[in-house]
């Protein structure tokens, strides 16, 4: 395997040619790195990457703007296509779109979305509570004829 390693970090750096050769022993290792670096990779070496990363319970998002990045998109967790700069293809198979082509833009969006999520949970619990107090007295006159 040409993974280029130093001993005192937690990095690699893969060429893409060498992923399709690697054993599944030799993808446990490389995946078990902080930073990895996967550099000259073709669309089948990045749709290999998410598999593989999917095989091992992983969380996949996957960014991209080209023809050749939809099959990867398409596969991951989470495709983020360029809403910009991106293709067609990419934009369909993705699940989210960057009106702005800005990276940035993915955080900001995932900070919103557990705002909205923390709000909702908070309003069904609300509405929950008090639900018991506003419904019940109306059953009990119903059922008892007051």
């Amino acid at each position: 395997m040409s993974v280029v390693e130093q001993h005192d970090s937690d990095y690699a750096i893969v060429h893409g040619d060498t992923l399709p050769s690697l054993t599944s022993d030799q993808w446990d290792d490389l995946l078990q790195k902080k930073n990895i670096v996967f550099a000259r990779t073709t669309p089948e070496h990045k749709l290999l990457i998410v598999e593989e990363c999917q095989r091992r319970g992983e969380i996949v998002a996957v960014t991209g703007d080209g023809v050749n990045d939809a099959p990867a998109l398409k596969r991951a967790d989470i495709g983020v296509a360029m809403g910009i700069v991106g293709s067609d293809v990419a934009k369909q198979a993705a699940d989210i779109i960057l009106m702005d082509d800005n990276f940035a833009s993915i955080v900001k969006g995932i900070e919103e979305g557990r705002l909205l999520y923390d709000n909702l949970k908070k309003t069904i619990a609300y509405t929950i509570t008090h639900l018991v107090p506003e419904i019940v007295p109306v059953i009990l006159n119903f059922a008892l004829g007051f």
